[in-house]
């Protein structure tokens, strides 16, 4: 069909597709696609009357308001406000004609506003990344507070120890490495008599003259000792629902973790009882030296002082912890090595466990 030429000015033409624009029964003919490819603008923050207005006009050239009109069947009020806005945006132009006829700015301008709104939204998208980050560690600081709690300072690390030690009464589990919490003697404090305890020491907190005096001094019927060369943690487990580890020293402030009942102690108290398993059972009095595995041959002195040694502890330390010389210390060992026909300490050692003596 051909153009139709604009009043009053001969060279305007419309373009044919205005007829398909226009409403009525040929609005029919655009299929659903097409009617949401109309709604562009719309995602930009502008109205469904602009939009409709611009996609018009893109598609015809130029347009008065009356052809507008009658394309997009909107009164003349929301013509006139959709133009003003599609102008406000750079979207539309007028004509100098009479009456005035409106351009539609070029796709193009369309597609460059589309590319900053979509820096615009990959800009917020960072943001609400950043943010959601920290709403997640917020949330996590949240849950952790109740699992984990700060202690600082000597004083206040040795009354936390104090107060758990008083609050066990099934199963007090502690992994002791040097530097110790001291506790005041008058001050000790004992866990209920119901209370199971099992310590693992470090070598190295025995070796010092008083130490083995000290620990047969807190133990009560029923408490098990071991001894590890080199412990991973210090650590008290309580009741194996809350647990004491004392951290690095900084700054010259002790600093203590207290870890409740969660995914974290379950680890620390299988950590325990592998330290545990590999541990050697340490002797230090008659009352506490458990029996034999097997009908031992050696006395209780001499599985005491075999406990030490397979501690790791030195002959100088032995002789300390027993009141003996080193020489009388080195007769007792050579004298087990003769009982256990064996050479070295080492073999000793095999022996020992072999045969079940510790």
């Amino acid at each position: 069909m051909p153009g139709r030429a604009a009043a009053g000015k001969p060279g305007a033409l419309v373009c044919p597709s205005v007829h398909v624009m226009q409403g009525g029964d040929d609005a029919g003919d655009l299929s659903d696609h097409d009617r949401r490819g109309l709604l562009m603008l719309t995602v930009l923050g502008a109205s469904p009357d602009e939009d409709r207005v611009y996609g018009h006009l893109v598609t015809t050239m130029s347009a008065t308001e009356a052809e507008i009109a009658q394309a997009t069947d909107l009164s003349p009020a929301a013509i006139r406000t959709a133009l003003a806005a599609l102008a406000g945006r750079g979207l539309v132009s007028t004509t100098g004609d009479v009456p005035p006829r409106f351009v539609a700015a070029s796709p193009g301008v369309v597609e460059s506003m589309i590319a900053e709104r979509l820096r615009e939204l990959r800009e917020a998208q960072d943001a609400l990344d950043r943010l959601s980050a920290h709403h997640r560690a917020t949330s996590l600081a949240m849950d952790a507070s109740g699992v984990f709690e700060i202690v600082r300072g000597q004083e206040a690390l040795r009354q936390c120890t104090m107060n758990l030690f008083a609050s066990a009464r099934h199963e007090v589990l502690n992994l002791i490495k040097p530097p110790a919490i001291v506790v005041e003697s008058e001050e000790r404090v004992q866990a209920h008599p119901s209370a199971r305890g099992r310590a693992v020491f470090e070598t190295e907190a025995l070796e010092n003259p008083g130490s083995l005096a000290a620990v047969q001094e807190g133990l009560r019927d029923g408490d098990l000792v071991r001894v590890h060369t080199k412990l991973p943690i210090k650590m008290l487990a309580i009741d194996r629902s809350i647990a004491l580890l004392p951290l690095a020293q900084r700054d010259s402030t002790p600093v203590g973790v207290l870890i409740r009942q969660g995914a974290v102690l379950d680890a620390l108290l299988e950590l325990f009882e592998f330290v545990w398993a590999a541990a050697v059972p340490l002797h230090v009095d008659s009352e506490h030296t458990p029996p034999a595995r097997n009908n031992s041959v050696l006395g209780d002195d001499d599985r005491r002082l075999l406990s030490l040694l397979l501690s790791g502890l030195t002959d100088e330390a032995i002789a300390a912890h027993r009141g003996t010389s080193v020489r009388t210390v080195q007769r007792r060992v050579h004298a087990l090595m003769d009982l256990a026909h064996v050479r070295t300490r080492m073999q000793l050692a095999w022996e020992a466990a072999r045969q079940g003596w510790v």
